[in-house]
């Protein structure tokens, strides 16, 4: 069992993992797919000219203020240049770099710190920025005239959208093992538990499939050493459950058999003995009984004391053989059964026949007028219910016996009973009282209900016994239609 039980949780794993992995395999890909979306080459290219273009345009505007400076350093004089819109003069520095003048309606800002950005004149950074772009630039005189060209919102917003891309292309470029490696991570996270929890349901439920097969097999190990009371436990109401009731009912049927086989063994034994031993008995007894007829016969003494004496031992012998043929009767009648004679009938008519049989004994009847005709073998039911009623009557000399009828049309069967008051039959012989030569009786053989058993069954029917010492008896037989 603990291969199935392995097999069960293989199963229910494999299951669980297979779909796991084909949704692993279509997210793996998916991403792939994804990243290679987003890192293609060409985007790469696309994002480089973007760039290139926004930095080409920064080169353009910073040219422009470029030009505007050395054109306001070569006006003459330098307090009659007026600035364009775009172009912001802020301020002009004398050499030590001190505030020399300022231009009205432009904002005023820091002295910045300078930056060269070009060898090939005295031109400066001074501190642009995203909103701006600032220059200083060294006229010959060792002064410092600082400027700035305001950069449009239109190249700002681009300009950023650009740099942003470019960000998030260089980021997923360089997260692209962490997010597969964070992919693996989550499957994982999600798919453990998961998996876990498969592992123990596929226990349990592989527990609950194969421990009632597991037990069906001790039961069927203990069946075969030959416990046949052993009996498989119900636990549900399921097809397992309905396994066991039929192990059990198979169990019970087997059992019911091996009763009837060594029953029927048992009587083939009994039988083969009767046979033998009234075939032995039987040999001797006219020889004997011939032989005490020929001695009384042959007696030509005057003594007819010695002569009575030989008639009173004649008339015992005589007496002992009657008894010993009536055995012999007994014997053959249980070897050799006759073969039943069915003809249809009234049981209750044959019951009436052999109450009136006993007018010394009052025998209350309480017949079932609905019993139908049907088919028995009147002479072999007959002995059957004068056997009865003698072992009901003798069983105390104030037993009142019982006889009823009933017709059970749901099946259809008969049903008979004879009850009787007397002293009970002691519970230790209730299970032998049908086997031959068991007797209760010091006059009888045991022979009686050996016959009756066998008699009912042979007419398809049942006879079953229960018994209260001090309260009686009651034999029900049962005759199926």
């Amino acid at each position: 069992m603990k291969t199935l039980r392995s097999k069960f949780i293989a199963l229910l794993l494999a299951l669980t993992i297979l779909p796991a992995l084909v949704i692993a395999f279509f997210t793996q890909n998916l991403l792939e797919q994804t990243l290679a979306i987003g890192l293609n080459p060409e985007v790469k290219t696309g994002l480089d000219a973007a760039l290139l273009a926004a930095q080409m345009r920064h080169a353009q505007e910073r040219e422009i203020l470029a030009h505007e400076l050395r054109r306001a350093a070569t006006s003459s004089p330098l307090s009659s240049f007026h600035p364009q819109d775009s172009l912001n003069v802020l301020m002009l520095l004398d050499s030590t770099r001190q505030v020399a003048q300022t231009w009205p309606n432009h904002k005023q800002i820091s002295p910045p710190a300078f930056h060269q950005i070009s060898t090939s004149d005295s031109l400066l950074e001074a501190g642009s920025d995203s909103l701006a772009i600032r220059l200083a630039y060294k006229m010959p005189n060792g002064e410092w005239l600082i400027g700035q060209r305001a950069i449009t919102e239109d190249l700002r917003r681009q300009t950023a959208q650009v740099l942003n891309a470019a960000q998030y292309f260089n980021l997923l470029d360089l997260e692209r093992e962490r997010l597969r490696r964070s992919l693996v991570l989550v499957f994982l996270a999600v798919y453990s538990p998961i998996l876990l929890l498969s592992l123990v349901m596929g226990w349990y439920f592989a527990r609950r499939i194969t421990q009632p097969l597991e037990q069906l097999a001790a039961a069927t190990r203990k069946l075969v050493q030959g416990d046949w009371q052993h009996r498989v436990a119900i636990h549900a109401q399921d097809e397992i459950g309905e396994m066991g009731q039929a192990f059990n009912a198979m169990v019970s049927d087997l059992q019911r058999q091996q009763e009837q086989v060594i029953a029927l063994e048992k009587m083939a034994a009994w039988r083969e003995i009767a046979r033998v031993l009234a075939h032995e008995i039987k040999n001797p007894l006219t020889p004997i009984q011939l032989m005490v007829q020929q001695m009384q016969d042959e007696y030509r003494g005057e003594s007819e004391e010695y002569r009575a004496m030989l008639k009173k031992c004649g008339t015992i012998i005589s007496e002992e053989i009657n008894k010993l043929q009536k055995l012999v009767r007994e014997f053959s009648d249980f070897a050799r059964m006759p073969e039943l004679h069915l003809a249809p009938g009234q049981v209750n008519d044959l019951i009436k026949e052999v109450a009136a049989l006993h007018a010394s004994r009052t025998i209350k009847l309480e017949l079932d007028s609905s019993l139908p005709v049907f088919a028995f073998d009147w002479e072999a039911l007959r002995r059957v219910f004068i056997n009865l009623i003698q072992n009901a009557l003798q069983s105390s000399p104030a037993a009142e016996v019982t006889i009823s009828t009933k017709w059970r049309a749901d099946d259809p069967r008969i049903e008979i009973a004879v009850d009787d008051t007397g002293s009970g039959i002691p519970p230790e012989n209730l299970r032998r009282i049908f086997e031959p030569y068991f007797s209760t009786k010091k006059s009888g053989m045991g022979l009686g209900l050996a016959i009756v058993k066998r008699i009912i069954e042979e007419h398809r029917g049942t006879i079953m016994l229960t018994s209260a010492m001090g309260k009686g008896t009651r034999f029900v037989i049962e005759l199926a239609l």
